[in-house]
C-alpha cells in the first residue's frame, strides 16, 4: 500500500515537472527604434558601402512555437523606416562629387528613404524564472527593400558629363541573418509585455545608377544593411 502511494506521488511530481517546462506558443506586436550600424550608418563619401542611414522606427510581428520543452521556432516580420537624408548628408555627397568631377559646382538631391521589410525565422531557446521568460534566438531570412534613397547628382562645368546622374531607388531582395534576445513578463491570462533587441545583417541588394557619361566619382552597386533594433511590445500566449 505504501509502495503504491509512493509511486503515485512520484508520478504526480513528474507530471508537475513536465508542466513547468511546457511553454505555450505566443504572438505579439511591437514598436521600437531601428539603428543603422557598421557601413550602413557611415557617412564616408569615399566608401561606396556607406549608407548614410539614420535612426528610424520599426514595427514588428513576433512570435514562437515550441517544439520540445524550452526549444522552439521563432519568427519576426518587421517594417523599418530609416528616415530621410539630413542636410549634412547631402552636403558631404555634393562636395565629394564636385571634387571628383573637378566641377564648378555639384549638387545632390535626395528623394525617398530606406524603407524595408524583414522576414526572419530561426531556433529559439527560452529560460523561465517565475513570471519572466528570457528568449534567445538565431535567425535567417530575407530583406525586401520597399524604397532606398534616390539621389540626383548634378555637376556644372564638366563637358564630358551631360545631364544629371541618378542613383535609382532600389526594390530588391537580399538574404539576411541575425539574432535576438528578449525579456517577456507574464501578466496573466496569457497576456504579457516584451522588450526585445534584434541584430540584422545583410550583404544587401543591388543599386542601379543611370545617366553617367563620365566614369568618375562615387558609384554604389550594392548597399549592405546592418541594423540594431530595440522593440517594446505586447504579446498573447495560446
Amino acid at each position: 500500500m505504501l509502495l503504491a502511494f509512493t509511486s503515485k506521488a512520484q508520478d504526480t511530481n513528474d507530471k508537475d515537472d513536465e508542466t513547468k517546462v511546457k511553454l505555450k506558443p505566443y504572438v505579439g506586436l511591437g514598436m521600437g527604434i531601428s539603428y543603422p550600424l557598421s557601413d550602413f550608418q557611415k557617412v564616408d563619401y569615399k566608401n561606396n558601402k556607406s549608407g548614410f542611414a539614420n535612426k528610424g522606427v520599426t514595427f514588428q510581428l513576433d512570435g514562437a512555437y515550441y517544439i520540445y520543452r524550452n526549444f522552439g521556432i521563432g519568427y519576426t516580420f518587421s517594417y523599418q523606416d530609416q528616415s530621410n537624408f539630413s542636410y549634412d548628408d547631402d552636403l558631404i555627397l555634393s562636395q565629394g562629387y564636385t571634387t571628383d568631377f573637378k566641377a564648378d559646382q555639384g549638387t545632390v538631391t535626395a528623394d525617398k528613404r530606406y524603407r524595408s521589410f524583414n522576414l526572419l525565422v530561426g531556433p529559439q531557446y527560452t529560460f523561465v524564472w517565475r513570471s519572466l521568460s528570457f528568449d534567445l534566438r538565431a535567425s535567417a531570412g530575407a530583406i525586401k527593400s520597399q524604397t532606398s534613397p534616390q539621389l540626383t547628382i548634378s555637376v556644372t562645368g564638366v563637358d564630358a558629363q551631360s545631364g544629371s546622374i541618378t542613383q535609382q531607388s532600389a526594390k530588391g531582395y537580399a538574404f539576411a541573418y541575425g539574432g535576438s534576445a528578449a525579456i517577456r513578463l507574464d501578466m496573466g491570462a496569457g497576456w504579457g509585455l516584451s522588450l526585445k533587441g534584434n541584430y540584422v545583417k545583410s550583404q544587401g541588394y543591388d543599386v542601379t545608377t543611370t545617366g553617367r557619361t563620365l566614369n568618375v566619382g562615387r558609384l554604389v552597386t550594392k548597399q549592405p544593411i546592418t541594423e540594431g533594433q530595440i522593440v517594446f511590445g505586447l504579446y498573447k500566449a495560446f
